[in-house]
């Protein structure tokens, strides 16, 4: 039986209720932002069914693309406005609920939608928009921000309650699927999202007592997803783990790990999840003189084992090997040489990372300098 709350629809096969839903929302017509690997699953056929069931009309934009562009949203939109939905389903990773995200700002707010990036003007809040995440990973279903990548591949931020979803539509039989390496991918942004919210300057004893299950319940049961994608267990723990995770993005923020992740990722075309978990233990062992105990928390949770009489920076290198550990080892990520870079592009990526939002919620400043170190440990 599926549980309903707080806006959300949790369980085993709810994914069957989306027209049910879409009724109780007083919803006509739906458009499904998707991208072409979500259609050759069974997952958009089963939300068709549902709306079917309830005689809810949809029309499917299937063309966006991983880091989504902005383009993808502003195309959907004009399918929306075209086709006369009036409500959106973003199914899939978080790049086609992002993607999802930029359409339901464009239906409540004037364009271009690159105005309202990174706070430069606020948008509206705006209703009629579900979540269908089919990773456990990026969260986006329960956060109120959309990463979107402008025409240079620079991800911008659109952060505030108008990129709030009605309803995330949890169902973890959506996530058996996922291949090994993308459910360590999605599951490590997972794990990013909580370190780097209680890493974090806005970290307090609210956002520490989430986040602290949330890793201990990733590195549980993350490498049991990957090793077995059946087990509907694992399944289960991982997808409130990244839904939590998501949440914390509201309150915690992400730091430097994030500055540098999904800015390497908008270069290189890196999946998301998989640059930010590449730069995560390089990013931790840098914050480790600042906030020793939080690191040695996060080590804990990993498998380290401590003496007591450990520097914080001897802390820091610690968890940044036992990360690296949980990472290739137990979770299989591939080498980050597997994707094309261009190290001559280091200098100018180090001034992005710098200069990025979420670096003013890191714990210590890092300078142009301190991202290159980053990046070349990354790739040494």
């Amino acid at each position: 039986m599926a549980v309903t709350g707080l806006s959300r629809l949790y369980g085993n096969g709810c994914i069957n209720q989306m027209g049910e839903l879409a009724q109780l929302l007083g919803r006509t017509k739906a458009l499904i932002v998707a991208d072409k690997g979500i259609m050759q699953t069974d997952i958009v056929d089963r939300i068709k069914a549902g709306l079917d069931n309830e005689n809810i009309a949809y029309a499917v934009y299937d063309k966006n693309e991983p880091n989504p562009p902005i383009r993808a949203s502003e195309e959907a939109y004009e399918m929306l406005v075209a086709e006369g939905c009036d409500f959106i389903i973003g199914v899939g990773g978080g790049s086609n609920m992002d993607c999802a995200k930029g359409v339901n700002i464009l239906k409540h707010n004037p364009a271009p939608l690159m105005q309202y990036a990174n706070f430069a003007k606020p948008f509206n809040v705006g209703d009629g928009l579900i979540m269908v995440p089919t990773t456990a990973g990026t969260g986006s279903e329960m956060s109120d921000g959309a990463i979107l990548s402008d025409e240079n591949h620079i991800k911008q931020n659109f952060i505030a309650d108008g990129a709030f979803a009605d309803y995330c539509v949890i169902d973890p039989e959506l996530m058996a699927g996922m291949p090994p390496k993308l459910t360590a991918s999605t599951g490590l942004d997972a794990l990013a999202h909580a370190i780097e919210s209680h890493m974090g300057t806005l970290n307090n004893d609210f956002i520490q007592f989430m986040a602290e299950k949330t890793i201990d319940q990733i590195a549980e049961y993350l490498p049991i997803a990957v090793a077995d994608g059946k087990n509907m267990e694992a399944r289960g723990k991982m997808a409130v783990a990244a839904a939590v995770g998501g949440y914390l993005l509201v309150y915690g923020h992400t730091c430097a790990g994030h500055s540098i992740g999904q800015t390497l990722g908008g270069y290189f075309n890196i999946p998301h999840g998989t640059a930010c978990a590449y730069a995560l233990p390089w990013v931790i062992e840098f914050n480790a003189p600042a906030i020793p105990a939080i690191v040695k928390r996060i080590g804990e949770a990993l498998g380290c084992e401590f003496s007591g009489s450990e520097t914080p920076e001897q802390i820091g290198a610690m968890v940044r090997d036992a990360f690296i550990v949980f990472r290739d080892e137990k979770c299989k990520l591939p080498s980050i040489k597997t994707f094309d870079y261009d190290e001559s592009k280091f200098d100018e990526i180090a001034q992005v990372c710098a200069d990025e939002f979420f670096q003013q919620f890191n714990p210590r400043t890092m300078t142009k300098d301190d991202c290159l170190a980053v990046l070349k440990n990354m790739y040494a």
